[in-house]
């Protein structure tokens, strides 16, 4: 869906989008699980075309410590300007904190590149599986939720003496 920011006004357009979760590619280590839902408005300011609102979805992704699947809603808020590309004269163009804003060409965004931006930056660096996940064994490698081996009752005889400290 494509949002025409040409045609933004200063009276906040509404905007309503439920988006099936193939059209947006998060990466190789993420799969959007459920339609990614949006609710904003479109309009412009002296600064440029504003699209603000809130996008909601579920992601899996793979558990930190087991490397399980891991299943997180995402609820994100957001506030984008944009401003339109302008080239370059001399070849270099410094970034300012006015132009750290969204940039586009032409006279539209697409709303998908939007809410791809807003899911990637709401994704936590490390994700369980759930909060007491016990992950895998170092000996064997199983997955230690799922069953109980026992290689980790093995006790190194170097760290003996740092269990009498208790």
């Amino acid at each position: 869906m494509k949002i025409d920011l040409a045609a933004a006004r200063t009276v906040p357009k509404e905007l309503r989008a439920t988006l099936p979760p193939e059209s947006i590619d998060v990466g190789p280590d993420a799969e959007i699980i459920e339609s990614v839902d949006f609710l904003g408005s479109v309009w412009r300011d002296p600064r440029g075309p504003h699209i603000s609102g809130k996008v909601t979805t579920k992601v899996r992704l793979e558990c930190a410590r087991c490397l399980g699947p891991a299943e997180i809603p995402i609820v994100a808020s957001f506030d984008d300007t944009f401003v339109e590309e302008q080239a370059a004269a001399s070849g270099e163009f410094e970034i300012k904190g006015e132009f750290l804003d969204e940039s586009f060409a032409g006279d539209s965004v697409e709303l998908a590149e939007v809410l791809r931006e807003q899911i990637l930056l709401e994704l936590p660096e490390q994700v369980f599986c759930r909060e007491d996940c016990r992950g895998l064994c170092p000996k064997c490698g199983q997955n230690r939720n799922l069953v109980d081996c026992n290689d980790s009752e093995d006790f190194d005889p170097r760290w003996a003496a740092l269990k009498d400290l208790n």
